[in-house]
């Protein structure tokens, strides 16, 4: 109870406007929104390029036809719309992105995210305020600029449209994908798990966009993030040939606070203090 009273009371003194409810559901995020003043729940997911909408979510929003657009994931591709004119609002900042993905949502929904959903709002929320995030605390927040966030500071840097930040892997300096709609285990390039001399233990299911798809896994030895280590850690490879070094999402990002800053091109991470046996990590 302590503990949580302190990660409230720093998100709190970091944050210009009161903090709104964020649930944390099968390692993914939920925030409130609306998408051209329709109320929904939307996934949070801050390695997704753009918004993604569903047919019937935009039939009630009143969207316009939009522009027929395949679209690629991980497992495959799919037939969507592009449609211009949306606002998006959350956090009670009001979105104006140039286009929004419509796009049927009811695999990943049922398949990969275990929860009816219906927008996903990306990274242009990211892009727009300065964010406090506390996955485990339950809590999202629009922070003040002029306080400046708890923990250490990474730099940001980007990669295919997602940004990455520096991390260490078994002792050596990658970039990792600073992926908040990764709800599952790390992800790992082929060539660093080869790098790394690591060993193929088994598959696992993944994917998302396109499908399910079978993924080799391995395990690092140790994942440093922002001066935390965390040992022995499940990595699913990632052969997509638009793929990062690494890729980390909740399983990693919910033992700390995080502060998101993509316009100044910074992330702030401060450990939250959990029992070890809980986070598989040490300070």
């Amino acid at each position: 109870m302590i503990r949580a009273l302190v990660a409230a009371s720093v998100l709190a003194a970091a944050s210009s406007v009161a903090a709104e409810p964020l649930k944390f559901f099968n390692g993914r995020l939920f925030i409130p929104a609306t998408v051209n003043g329709v109320e929904t729940e939307a996934l949070l997911d801050s390695g997704a390029e753009g918004t993604i909408v569903d047919p019937a979510l935009a039939a009630k929003a009143k969207f316009a036809v939009g522009t027929p657009q395949v679209i690629k994931g991980s497992a495959g591709s799919e037939q969507a719309r592009i449609v211009e004119g949306v606002t998006l609002k959350a956090l009670d900042v009001e979105l104006h992105p140039e286009a929004v993905v419509v796009l049927d949502l009811t695999d990943l929904s049922t398949r990969l995210i275990k929860r009816p959903t219906h927008a996903i709002v990306g990274r242009e929320l990211f892009d727009a305020a300065r964010l406090s995030i506390d996955i485990n605390g339950g809590t999202i927040a629009v922070a003040d600029k002029v306080v400046t966030p708890p923990g250490q500071k990474l730099g940001l840097s980007a990669h295919a449209g997602i940004e990455s930040i520096p991390v260490r892997a078994n002792g050596l300096e990658v970039q990792a994908e600073f992926d908040l709609g990764n709800g599952s285990d790390v992800m790992i390039s082929r060539d660093l798990a080869k790098k790394l001399h690591l060993k193929i233990i088994g598959k696992r299911e993944g994917g998302g966009i396109g499908g399910a798809i079978q993924r080799d896994y391995v395990r690092l030895g140790t994942l440093e993030v922002a001066g935390r280590k965390f040992h022995n850690i499940p990595a699913n490879i990632d052969d997509q040939p638009s793929h990062n070094d690494m890729n980390v999402g909740t399983a990693i990002l919910k033992n700390f606070l995080i502060t998101a800053d993509f316009k100044d091109r910074a992330v702030w991470l401060a450990p939250r203090s959990e029992p070890r046996h809980r986070n598989n990590a040490d300070k």
